[in-house]
């Protein structure tokens, strides 16, 4: 019985064995199809859009072993979501709203059914981002329009004189105007005022989105993402109303600070509590400047990491300092730190000490009337323990003047001083009258007009060699004008990307024949940077793409650029 057991045995072990070596033998070793080294190509990591702009995305690939015509198919997730209709190998998107979105691409091998993925990040810029402000009156009623931009991306063949490469480059196109984007806005519109915001601190950046005023009978500010009402000026007063009634007449905005000068010459000031919110404030029914009067209230960048000085021209005619000092705390930047110098009004010093005596150069002449001044950019581009500048138009009689100046604040203490050699007063030889004034910062040279005619004046190489020159004689007078100054920074990148050329400054001019136009300014300089020729360019309308640019009866432009950021420095 034993035996035949053990045979019964043995015989089922050899039975198993050989299913084994028979399923053994049977497997199918074939290859399976890998992606090459180089992965999915034609796809960027992120990409940048505007309202309506088409991006289609062409991703590439190549098989190990099916390397032509390969038997695949394709799947796009926009947010994680599948696209039911998008099975090609090119999917194009657009958007109407800003946002932030993820697109997934996959290439399914049909052979194994292996999936092979990308992902990138579509950043889509709100509609009312970045282009130009357009403000008419209608009756008494104010309209706002808008003339929005796109980003086109080219190749360009640039050099540096013995080597040649391409390198990709971005223009902006005016491609779409939206008219009267804020029904209800108000009557009897007077200008536009742009809140930019910029949040540094200890060498961080936090963007905050930029807030438009319009100065009308009952001034409204408004949403920068989506131009939507958010509040009236004169419910941000803490309490009552200033005694003699509210009405705001000239406007200073900077990072942590709000300072408005009233027809009845008092300034009223209002500090920012939360460094992301402009609404985190109200103004002080009481005056600054232990009630002095004033004429003059004027634009400053925002900055931080030092004082900084919004110029003010009081009633005897002094240049002074109203000091904003607030700034995000070193740990942690939502959060703002004030200071005991924040609102208060500095005459500009002799020396590095607010107790120092008063420099009585800067009591200008009486003779001279501030028509406008507007910030200009400072060596280190206003960011930081800044000095920064100013531009302004002086009347004198029936003379006119450019005057520049650049400002140094204390650090640690409160003091204002014009910086040594930085106050320069140009004659405006030939011009006989001033309508306005668009400043381009980054290039030092500003545009100014006369009735039919806009110049062209150069105060950013020396007074010796800065000339006003007619840049062009429109068929109406002009109304308004305003600058996009695009500084396109080279940090970075390969060498021939460093050859970038420089963008030509863009300028909106505003005629009485209710057109808006845009243009770009064209600089031929010399050796030493001094232009001997300027000109101008039309990109809007773009002559081979006629559109209506008839606005109606316009009051004020405005370029708007999303952040401060976006001012000081264009990524392309």
């Amino acid at each position: 019985m034993k035996k035949i057991l053990t045979f019964i045995f043995i015989w089922a072990t050899m039975v198993g064995l050989s299913a084994c070596l028979d399923d053994n033998n049977n497997y199918n070793y074939s290859e399976v199809n890998k992606l090459e080294k180089a992965g999915i190509g034609g796809m960027r990591d992120e990409y940048f859009l505007v309202y309506q702009q088409e991006l289609t995305i062409t991703p590439t690939f190549e098989f190990t072993i099916d390397k032509e015509n390969p038997d695949v198919s394709y799947e796009w997730r926009l947010d994680g979501v599948l696209l039911q209709n998008e099975t090609n190998p090119s999917c194009t998107f657009s958007f109407e709203e800003g946002g932030v979105h993820e697109v997934t691409y996959t290439v399914v091998d049909n052979k194994t059914g292996v999936k092979f993925s990308k992902s990138c990040t579509l950043k889509v810029r709100s509609p009312f981002a970045r282009g130009w402000l357009v403000l008419t009156e209608d009756g008494q009623q104010s309209k706002l329009s808008f003339v929005g931009a796109n980003s086109v991306s080219y190749r360009l063949t640039v050099t540096d004189g013995t080597t040649t490469a391409e390198i990709d480059r971005d223009s902006l196109v005016y491609s779409y105007v939206m008219k009267d984007v804020t029904p209800g806005l108000g009557c009897n519109p007077k200008g536009l005022f742009l809140n930019a915001g910029y949040v540094s601190s200890s060498g961080e950046t936090y963007e905050v989105p930029d807030e438009v005023v319009v100065m009308q009978n009952t001034w409204v500010e408004l949403n920068g993402v989506t131009l939507e009402h958010e509040v009236d000026t004169e419910d941000e007063f803490r309490g009552d109303l200033p005694a003699a009634g509210f009405d705001p007449v000239m406007a200073a905005m900077t990072f942590s600070g709000k300072a408005i000068l009233n027809s009845d010459g008092h300034i009223y000031w209002a500090g920012m509590a939360i460094p992301t919110d402009f609404h985190s404030c109200g103004y002080t029914s009481f005056p600054v400047g232990k009630n002095r009067k004033f004429k003059g209230i004027y634009p400053s960048y925002k900055m931080t990491g030092s004082h900084i000085a919004i110029p003010v021209i009081t009633e005897d005619n002094e240049l002074a300092g109203l000091f904003d000092d607030a700034g995000p705390d070193y740990n942690d930047p939502t959060i703002m730190e004030q200071s005991d110098y924040s609102g208060q009004v500095f005459s500009v010093q002799e020396n590095d000490d607010p107790d120092s005596p008063v420099d009585e150069q800067y009591k200008l002449p009486d003779t001279w009337e501030v028509l406008t001044m507007m910030p200009a950019t400072s060596e280190d581009d206003g960011i930081q323990n800044a000095s920064p500048s100013w531009v302004a138009i002086i009347k004198e009689g029936s003379k006119y003047k450019l005057l520049y100046f650049q400002w140094i604040t204390g650090i640690y203490s409160g003091y204002s001083k014009i910086a040594n050699g930085f106050f320069k007063v140009y004659d405006l030889e030939g011009l006989t009258g001033f309508t306005d004034m668009a400043v381009f910062n980054n290039k030092k040279y500003a545009v100014i007009a006369n009735k039919n005619d806009l110049y062209y004046f150069q105060y950013g190489v020396g007074i010796e060699k800065a000339t006003l020159k007619k840049l062009h004689t429109f068929d109406s007078p002009v109304k308004a004008l305003d600058a996009n100054d695009i500084y396109a920074s080279n940090d970075g990148g390969s060498d021939a990307e460093k050859w970038q050329p420089e963008h030509n400054g863009q300028l909106g001019v505003a005629l009485e024949d209710e057109t808006f136009s845009i243009y770009e300014v064209w600089e031929t300089e010399n050796s030493e940077g001094v232009a001997t020729d300027a000109k101008i360019n039309q990109l809007f309308p773009d002559p081979n793409n006629p559109v209506d640019n008839r606005f109606g009866k316009v009051v004020d432009v405005l370029y708007k650029y999303g952040s401060i950021r976006e001012f000081l420095e264009f990524t392309y």
